[in-house]
């Protein structure tokens, strides 16, 4: 499971660092319209740093797999809100159907390595 986990948390992490050092450098690329608008350009490498911040937690992860319990269940909460964001905006009728679900995918990942993690720690404690 170990192994596992940690490829997962590499993946998620190399995606997030990727995305976050593309969007640091070209704010363009994703959103086009960042060129001719300072503030969203700006707003846009913000988002970039706290990709790649992310992108780090989860690569902490891998190395400190013991006591990553606290961060993984935070970068749920993070999964949680991203994928909340972008329900929300296609319900309203602003984005597409993909963007929801590319955007749950790693939330349904982090919550079944949560709860392989407290089925592990339970048979470790015995219960």
């Amino acid at each position: 499971m170990k192994k596992a986990n940690s490829i997962i948390y590499g993946l998620l992490g190399a995606i997030a660092i990727v995305y976050g050092i593309a969007n640091l450098v070209f704010p363009t690329f994703m959103v086009p319209e960042a060129a001719r608008s300072f503030p969203l350009s700006h707003i846009l490498r913000e988002q970039a740093a706290m990709a790649i911040f992310i992108g780090c937690m989860f690569l902490w992860c891998i190395f400190n797999y013991d006591r990553r319990a606290a961060v993984h269940y935070f970068l749920m909460v993070f999964a949680f809100l991203l994928a909340a964001i972008h329900w929300f905006d296609y319900l309203r009728g602003h984005l597409n159907w993909m963007a929801p679900l590319y955007n749950t995918v790693p939330l349904i990942v982090l919550t079944v390595m949560a709860i392989g993690m407290r089925s592990a720690s339970r048979r470790a404690s015995g219960y």
